[in-house]
């Protein structure tokens, strides 16, 4: 751990007190306190300084091998570092030694999550919902990974049970309107989105969002400003203006449409919706020659994955996943109808 924090010298030296000032470091390694580590560990986490605070963890637990926040302190700097699987098995270490840790059980869920496995994630919360039935960053974090399996009213229902035991629950409130979005209730969903924005204003998601529902309602003046104040929140991103592109076409300002798709399909070249609509724009404005290359473009993407459903479905039927397969060919037809 010390080759990955220290550039050069003996820790303690020269500049490297692991995120701390030469006198707070001087003070904590005299004190030699696990409680005063796991502090500093904490604070330099909350930092961003992940290198920095797993030592200051790794500290504490040199003091005591057995002090709980140390180590979920520590499994939480590893899997922002992207180390996962220690992650998890620092958080099954913290439950042998503590079996009804709900925070151990979502710190858990949340590691699963970000490996892809919404199944394992949605049993880490259903046990901490076992210990804790109103712990509302269960029911969010459960309702987050439901939404990812595609079952959008189970992900309403869970981060509703958030929003009622936290109504500030920030996150719980977003998941919530997106699970909405995705129900095409538009706008209860816009309504959702707006008491996260009440909470903190500045919250680029809950913008993008709110966006994006207002497109899918056909209000795409208050798209394009909902998605402008994104903009102005958070770095640029190819969702955001993608629908901005699609709103200002639809609003009839084709040029600005056309400026923001580009821009799409530099990043995404593989993006066919945001060809279909420049090809479109371009169309509107009478560049028959550059809509049409658009368009072939569009057409040449939806072949091959016309193609790659079609197999994936046909192999989905043939291993009997029903599901799977009907889901392969509804992509189909949503291509076909696009």
């Amino acid at each position: 751990m010390e080759n990955a924090v220290a550039v050069e010298g003996p820790p303690g030296t020269g500049d490297q007190y692991y995120g701390a000032s030469p006198g707070r470091y001087q003070y904590l390694m005299r004190e030699g306190k696990a409680g005063a580590f796991c502090a500093e560990g904490v604070r330099l986490s909350r930092k961003g300084l992940f290198h920095e605070a797993l030592f200051w963890f790794e500290q504490a637990l040199r003091k005591d091998r057995t002090n709980i926040p140390a180590l979920l302190g520590k499994g939480f700097t590893l899997g922002k570092l992207g180390k996962y699987d220690e992650e998890i098995r620092i958080c099954d270490h913290v439950l042998r030694l503590e079996p009804g840790s709900v925070d151990a059980l979502l710190q858990k869920g949340f590691a699963f999550g970000k490996q892809g496995k919404f199944e394992e994630r949605i049993a880490c919360c259903e046990q901490a919902l076992e210990i804790d039935p109103d712990c509302a960053e269960a029911w969010n974090l459960k309702g987050q990974a439901l939404g990812k399996l595609g079952e959008w009213n189970a992900e309403l229902e869970c981060c509703t049970n958030a929003t009622i035991l936290r109504p500030r629950y920030i996150g719980a409130w977003v998941n919530r309107g997106y699970a909405l979005l995705q129900l095409k209730r538009y706008p209860e969903a816009i309504r959702s989105f707006n008491n996260a924005i009440r909470i903190y204003p500045d919250y680029c998601t809950a913008w993008v969002n709110k966006g994006i529902a207002h497109a899918l309602s056909g209000e795409h003046g208050q798209a394009v400003a909902c998605l402008e104040r994104a903009e102005s929140l958070c770095p640029e991103s190819s969702r955001i203006m993608y629908w901005k592109g699609l709103s200002l076409g639809r609003l009839g300002k084709y040029r600005e449409a056309i400026e923001y798709l580009s821009r799409v399909v530099a990043e995404e070249p593989g993006d066919a919706d945001a060809w279909v609509i420049m090809s479109n724009c371009h169309f509107m404005l009478g560049n028959l020659d550059e809509s049409g290359r658009c368009f072939m473009v569009a057409y040449g993407i939806d072949k091959k994955d016309i193609r790659e459903l079609v197999s994936r479905g046909l192999s989905q039927m043939r291993q009997g996943n029903r599901r799977e397969a009907l889901e392969c060919l509804s992509g189909v037809f949503g291509i076909l109808l696009r």
